[in-house]
């Protein structure tokens, strides 16, 4: 009788787990379209090229690595790590080409600052938010007052701000370790709400962040075909990231097929205890065979990447999306990347997937 109610107790508990990660996975899509629901089409005026965005939960893989530090099996910097991982594309080159002190030299942030991030970019127009702790903005507030800020209220928001005109470059401000636009100079609008910073490149931008009202981005006909080819994703685990760039006329990080007919693409990041998983989504323009194309990229897969698949890829294909899942345990480096993911950029980046696709 008791060996009943533990088996009965144990197949609720596994089945309340198995729920959980569903609803983690389905956090890749879910985060995206709040991402882009947040920014309003109009705040991206002054911007042209491609739209970039992103959204991180260092958390979920923080921990991770940290054990995996602890077991000797990564470096002592699971911080570092998780703010790799986690960062939105623009940032992340900030933490791949420079330091934790350079870093913090720059914004006064160090890597476990990097919560739950996002942003989203096009051109000089950058527009995002982080969680921000009471050290972390004291820590944030002090390095930009050394940088010449000025603070005011805007809004009933305390607004600390630099640069007189919006999205301008201005070579003196140029700081490639400040990842808020210091490569560009661009200048930078930061309100403080709570334990939120909500920042941007310009002031209409940021009142409309702080604020969003009007038609959006996650009303665009390629994010909603981006986000409804992420929710084919299954049970990967704790979303780390979810990236996406929408070609918007100009180019998407698909080599040999970077202005078409790939609509946009995302990347996703996922991580429970040691196993890891990613996902990623093509959107193919009108008069594509998506289901034919997906076929071929099956049969393709061996050669797309010059990295080894830690597992087979799982494809699905539906409206003008293609989606592409993978999972397995630790590679190498443990918790410090993860091998799915880094075969799908490498995927992206080595030319045979769009001469694929091109043919």
């Amino acid at each position: 009788m008791v060996g009943l109610m533990l088996s009965r107790i144990l197949s609720i508990c596994m089945a309340l787990l198995g729920a959980a990660g569903a609803a983690q996975a389905q956090g890749a899509a879910d985060r995206l379209q709040s991402v882009l629901a947040s920014v309003p089409v109009a705040a991206m005026e002054g911007g042209s090229g491609p739209i970039i965005a992103g959204f991180g939960n260092g958390d979920a893989v923080r921990w991770i690595a940290v054990r995996a530090a602890q077991n000797g099996q990564i470096p002592d910097t699971p911080n570092r790590f998780a703010a790799l991982r986690s960062s939105a594309p623009n940032q992340q080159a900030a933490f791949l080409a420079h330091d934790d002190a350079a870093i913090r030299a720059a914004v006064g942030l160090v890597a476990s600052d990097w919560v739950e991030t996002w942003e989203v970019a096009q051109g000089p127009v950058r527009i995002g938010a982080m969680d921000i702790f009471p050290d972390s903005e004291m820590r944030l507030r002090g390095a930009l007052f050394s940088r010449g800020f000025t603070e005011e209220e805007r809004a009933g928001l305390p607004v600390m701000w630099i640069g007189a005109v919006d999205h301008e470059p201005v070579a003196a401000r140029i700081d490639p370790a400040n990842p808020f636009g210091g490569d560009a100079g661009l200048p930078l609008r930061m309100a403080f709400t709570g334990n939120r910073a909500i920042w941007a490149t310009g002031w209409t931008a940021l009142d409309l962040a702080s604020a969003p009202r009007g038609e959006t981005l996650a009303d665009r006909p390629d994010a909603g075909a981006l986000i409804g080819g992420l929710r084919r994703v299954g049970n990967l685990g704790a979303l780390v990231s979810v990236r996406c760039w929408l070609r918007n006329g100009a180019t998407v990080p698909v080599a040999g097929a970077a202005d078409g007919p790939v609509e946009a693409v995302a990347l996703a990041d996922f991580a429970i205890r040691e196993t890891e998983g990613a996902a990623m989504v093509l959107v193919l323009a009108d008069g594509i065979d998506v289901d034919a194309l997906a076929a071929r990229l099956v049969d393709a897969w061996p050669v797309l990447s010059d990295l080894p698949s830690p597992a087979p890829p799982e494809v699905t294909s539906g409206g003008s999306t293609i989606t592409v899942t993978m999972s397995g345990g630790w590679g190498s480096d443990a918790a410090e990347t993860n091998d799915a993911y880094k075969v799908f950029e490498s995927v992206l980046a080595g030319g045979r997937l769009g001469f694929l696709i091109q043919r």
